[in-house]
């Protein structure tokens, strides 16, 4: 597979690539060019998180944890006191930290987190986050999620090609882990489906989400 510098320095190409495209075919502001780009090398490095000692894995829990208290204090700075910023970083750190110990519990390193599917999951789930907790507009919240999962697929599509030994010629026994459809347990196939059903029903104003599909296809 890539190793950790591959796929930050790929992704944040990736990011920088794709805010361009969005600043100069759909107008975003510098915040959402931010969001965005940011989003891009977040998703870059994600599907590593099922691994236990990772690195990704660390940056991760750093990233979601200040990153979500970030937001949540950027968007009611000007309803909150000093003290009350401090005790939003704490607990958020405290439920990330939780959420995160759990996380390690029920995943395996290349197991259905290295999906196509747990790709598209992570972005349903960034851009609902985003508009129902944080306020963001409909179209900024899918243009982020979208691009954790462009980071995310490029990520995925970097772990297959370093499965090629092309100098050998031959497959390694990783090829076909990473980019994938499906695991081998039923049950988490079962789990991941239903919950990006789910999430996709709790989505808002769908088809500002499937215009923006349709003008990144249309290019």
């Amino acid at each position: 597979m890539a190793n950790f510098s591959t796929h930050l320095n790929i992704a944040a190409l990736g990011g920088a690539v794709v805010t361009s495209f969005l600043s100069l075919e759909m107008n975003i502001d510098t915040s959402s060019a931010f969001f965005c780009f940011t989003a891009t090398i977040i998703g870059g490095i994600l599907p590593d998180i099922d691994h236990d000692n990772s690195t990704p894995l660390k940056i991760m829990h750093f990233i979601f944890s200040n990153l979500i208290a970030f937001i949540f204090i950027y968007k009611n700075i000007e309803h909150l006191k000093a003290l009350e910023m401090i005790l939003v970083w704490l607990v958020i750190n405290i439920i990330m930290g939780i959420i995160f110990y759990f996380f390690k519990k029920v995943t395996k390193h290349r197991g259905m987190i290295h999906s196509i599917p747990s790709g598209i999951l992570f972005w349903f789930l960034t851009s609902f986050i985003l508009y129902k907790f944080f306020h963001f507009d409909v179209k900024s919240s899918y243009l982020i999620g979208m691009c954790l999962f462009i980071g995310y697929l490029i990520h995925l599509i970097l772990d297959e090609i370093y499965s090629v030994d092309i100098s050998g010629k031959k497959l390694k026994k990783s090829f076909g882990s990473a980019f994938k459809l499906y695991s081998r347990s039923n049950k988490i196939n079962l789990f991941i489906y239903s919950l990006l059903f789910l999430i996709f029903l709790l989505l808002p104003q769908k088809e500002i989400m499937f215009n923006i599909i349709k003008g990144f296809i249309n290019v």
